[in-house]
């Protein structure tokens, strides 16, 4: 596997909320990858899905919360103070921009398949190098051919718990425990902040 030690890994997302899924995934490519850190990007507007029911800065607070106590992780607000949709070429020029030179763009297989049609797309490939995340035991995209030209792929498998931001927000809308789901502070804060319905 190409070494990527001490490179910044980014893992962008709605994170709407962040899950134990989304640590899981990645303290594990830190790992595995040698990175230097992992920083979780909450989107301000993601541009290929429904907005986030959470407000940008309670999903940031969340992902701060969440990293907090895990080395090597850390939250980014980098799209956050941007505001406007938030497109991943240019939250690299601003991560390289900030002296942070060599990024690594972490994927799981259902973002990979649609980099192609990504803003600005073919710009990728010299920004960042690429590694898609696959879930042990999930069937495998392929994402051949969909891809900018000129990126370099490197899989990885991950070992995480099977849980989706649409579940969390299911059982907490719906009364149901989700501490099982959720960081210990990230429930406290959703609670606190009655986000999601939960402590209504």
């Amino acid at each position: 596997m190409t070494s990527f030690a001490g490179a910044t890994g980014v893992l962008g997302g709605t994170f709407d909320p962040v899950h134990l899924g989304h640590i899981a995934v990645a303290l594990q490519c830190r790992e595995r990858l040698e990175l230097a850190e992992v920083r979780l990007i909450p989107s301000f507007l993601p541009p290929h899905r429904e907005p986030p029911l959470a407000p940008p800065e309670d999903r940031l607070a969340m992902a701060a919360l969440a990293t907090r106590e895990e080395p090597g992780l850390l939250a980014d607000d980098v799209e956050v103070r941007r505001g406007g949709t938030s497109y991943m070429v240019d939250t690299l020029r601003q991560l390289r921009a900030i002296g942070l030179r060599r990024l690594v763009l972490l994927l799981g297989y259902d973002a990979a398949v649609d980099l192609g049609s990504w803003d600005r797309a073919e710009d990728l490939p010299a920004l960042a190098e690429v590694v898609v995340f696959n879930r042990s035991g999930s069937a495998r995209d392929n994402v051949e051919g969909v891809l900018p030209v000129g990126a370099t792929v490197v899989e990885v498998e991950v070992e995480s718990p099977e849980i989706s931001a649409t579940d969390v927000r299911e059982r907490l809308a719906a009364g149901l425990d989700a501490s099982a789901m959720l960081p210990p502070p990230v429930l406290a804060y959703i609670r606190q902040r009655g986000l999601y319905g939960a402590g209504r």
